[in-house]
């Protein structure tokens, strides 16, 4: 009881404190937004040009790249990490699944700056090559980094909900006459995948908000490709932008207040993801 009184402040001050560094955010964001919203207006979200120093203040390229490059690395990661968490968790003895999963954590655990730093000395050039890229910046090398990235959080988050299911289900599964790909499909996949969504959400919000690995590939083109799909162009994401330009723009200017309306379109991406993780929590 005395213990549960000593706690029981501490949980109320860290949840105060939460609560006030949330609203303190949304208001420096809203705030600084709100004075490129009026000048401006919401019509700059969807257009193409960006020359802060002819104050042209365009946001589809970096959203649109910020959304291709979101869309590959999903592409990559999601099959990648998936499998990589089957075979460990349900394939591998203890000893190889200890050394896989201690592998996926000090992936986790690098860096997004030597991601980066890879992505310049072995990636661009091996787009360059193959692909006949000028430069080998571009949409496709930035989803690509960031799948590496994103990988061992979908690994580790699914491997942990696979060997959540008791191996009670396991073994009534194969008592009543099921193989391995019916075990899979049928029990395993199902019992875990609320783990394993919470693991493609957090995955999706670490890529949304990555900055400089992204920021060294991309190219930081400011404009849509042409076609929109050719992900072999240069591009921008609203995190490249933010991180190449932020040093350049003075506090309280026109440009700070546009690059802030960046960072606030991040944050409503991510506000939406999580809504969505609540309401399909809810549901299942």
């Amino acid at each position: 009881m005395n213990k549960q009184r000593l706690l029981l402040p501490i949980v109320l001050l860290g949840c105060i404190a939460a609560l006030l560094g949330g609203l303190s955010l949304f208001w420096f964001l809203t705030s600084n937004a709100w004075n490129f919203f009026q000048s401006f207006g919401i019509s700059a979200l969807w257009q193409t040009e960006w020359y802060p120093y002819e104050d042209l203040y365009g946001f589809l390229p970096a959203i649109l790249g910020t959304l291709w490059a979101l869309c590959i690395a999903m592409l990559v990661a999601i099959p990648c990490g998936l499998a990589a968490a089957i075979v460990s968790s349900e394939l591998l003895p203890n000893t190889w699944q200890s050394i896989a999963r201690l592998s996926m954590e000090i992936l986790a655990g690098i860096p997004s700056v030597v991601y980066g730093l890879i992505g310049l000395w072995v990636l661009l050039p091996f787009l360059q090559e193959h692909l006949n890229l000028l430069t080998g910046h571009s949409l496709l090398a930035a989803g690509l980094i960031l799948s590496l990235m994103i990988l061992p959080t979908i690994m580790l988050m699914a491997q942990d909900a696979l060997d959540s299911v008791s191996q009670e289900q396991r073994e009534a599964a194969l008592n009543l006459g099921l193989d391995w790909n019916q075990l899979l499909i049928r029990i395993l996949l199902p019992q875990a995948w609320p783990g394993i969504r919470s693991g493609l959400l957090l995955a999706l919000g670490r890529g949304l908000g990555e900055t400089m690995a992204v920021m060294l590939v991309v190219g930081s083109l400011d404009r849509i490709p042409q076609p929109f799909y050719n992900i072999l162009e240069p591009a921008q994401t609203l995190t490249s932008r933010i991180g190449r330009e932020m040093g350049e723009a003075a506090f309280g200017s026109m440009h700070f207040a546009a690059l802030i309306t960046c960072g606030l379109v991040l944050a409503v991406f991510a506000t939406i993801i999580s809504l969505s993780a609540q309401r399909k929590g809810s549901i299942a």
